[in-house]
């Protein structure tokens, strides 16, 4: 592998990572235009979770002329650098056969529990230590960073709900009476809606009411609390983790469903930012969350707001949807780097006000399917395209270093 080196990208105002040789020195263009698709192999009638997404990937990456398998890092033969890489066969379907680890490599991998994401971690170390890997989409702090840093942005800050770093029962309780006697906390670190939490203080004084998902996104609620005993059972329950307190907005439809717009945007093939699709993604009434991993459905984004807003309304709602997208996604970039791709997750209160909620950098697939068969084939053909674009660059190729620790 070529030596690297930090070089500063004045155009976009950050540091990137480059190969200080040329792209194809000591190596042919068959081994140069390859990518890795980093999966958790588990058992069962699929290897990995995501089969049919990393399918349309693998086939993706020959319309782009590029070669591409799919590996879980724990299977890494260090001595000789190879790895079991997964193939799809017409004839046999899924098969693996040893191959080299490429360069780029993609991160679709999603770990069942803390053994396996501990594997899959070890790997990636291991990896490393046997010679450095860039990742084809970069990472982001935690979303309490995030907010800070795009509060800063004059034509973001509008759509950013109030936001806090719990510190405590005293600093909940301050926040219930200064933000109209609820709360929502969620982890910084946290994805999937799991380890979330609601507070509602009751008419009745010292009671409040709780609603959340546990560590295994299973929803819980518990009613008429006596406040004091509330916020100490929530403190433990928080423990070291770092939270964030936000305002429980009023983002739930007319069959009381919490909802939300999740925007996939991607990287091109010209390494312009553009929507592959907006869908809506709603939770069950008694939920907190809209995420599809807690038991949520998705549904077609323009008929949905029309259902609340009627069409006059939704349309020029989705437009400003899409601006903000292509807003955010500029100042992310300009703040921690290049992506590939974003999803971005947007609510709609009562009163039609947009509201940004955070952005994730390993977006699901899953919900893309309201959005129309375009939008779920340019969700697997873009990161080619776009991974192609970086491979090829005839000033050398731009990579984020990833730190899997």
């Amino acid at each position: 592998m070529p030596a690297i080196s930090p070089v500063f990208d004045g155009a976009a105002g950050r540091t990137a990572v480059r190969a200080a040789s040329g792209p194809a020195q000591g190596r042919s263009d068959r081994r140069r235009l390859a990518i890795g698709i980093l999966v958790c192999e588990r058992p069962g009638p699929t290897p990995f979770a995501e089969a049919s997404f990393v399918r349309r990937l693998l086939d993706a990456a020959c319309r782009h002329g590029l070669q591409a398998f799919a590996f879980d890092p724990s299977t890494l033969e260090d001595a000789s650098r190879t790895v079991q890489g997964w193939h799809r066969s017409p004839e046999e379907g899924w098969v693996r056969t040893d191959a080299q680890v490429p360069d780029l490599l993609y991160d679709r991998a999603w770990p069942d529990n803390a053994a396996v994401r501990y594997r899959f971690r070890e790997g990636l170390a291991r990896m490393r230590a046997a010679g450095c890997f860039h990742l084809l989409n970069g990472r982001l702090p935690g979303k309490s960073e995030v907010l800070r840093t795009l509060s800063r942005y004059e034509d973001i800050r509008p759509l950013l709900p109030p936001s806090a770093r719990y510190r405590g029962p005293v600093s909940l309780s301050s926040w219930l009476s200064v933000h109209g006697e609820s709360a929502f906390l969620k982890p910084t670190h946290g994805s999937q809606g799991r380890r979330v939490i609601s507070v509602a203080r009751r008419r009745e004084a010292g009671a409040v009411d709780l609603r959340g998902r546990d560590g295994a996104n299973r929803p819980f609620r518990l009613d008429r609390m006596e406040e004091a005993t509330a916020l100490r059972r929530i403190d433990r329950w928080i423990g070291r983790r770092p939270y964030l307190m936000q305002p429980l907005l009023d983002l739930r439809n007319d069959q009381g469903e919490p909802y939300d717009l999740r925007v996939l945007m991607q990287k091109d093939g010209s390494g312009a930012w553009t929507p592959a699709g907006t869908v809506v993604r709603c939770g069950k009434p008694e939920s907190v969350t809209a995420n599809l991993h807690g038991g949520g459905r998705a549904a077609n984004a323009l008929a949905h707001l029309s259902v609340l807003f009627g069409e006059s309304a939704a349309k020029p709602l989705l437009r400003d949807v899409e601006l903000a997208s292509h807003a955010i996604v500029s100042r992310l970039e300009q703040l921690y780097g290049r992506f590939a791709e974003l999803g971005l997750d947007f609510g709609v209160d009562r009163e039609r006000r947009l509201w940004f909620l955070e952005a994730n950098t390993k977006p699901g697939r899953a919900s893309m399917i309201c959005a129309g068969p375009a939008a779920v084939q340019q969700a697997a053909d873009r990161p080619l395209a776009y991974a192609r674009y970086i491979l090829l660059r005839s000033s050398g190729r731009v990579f984020h270093e990833f730190d899997p620790m």
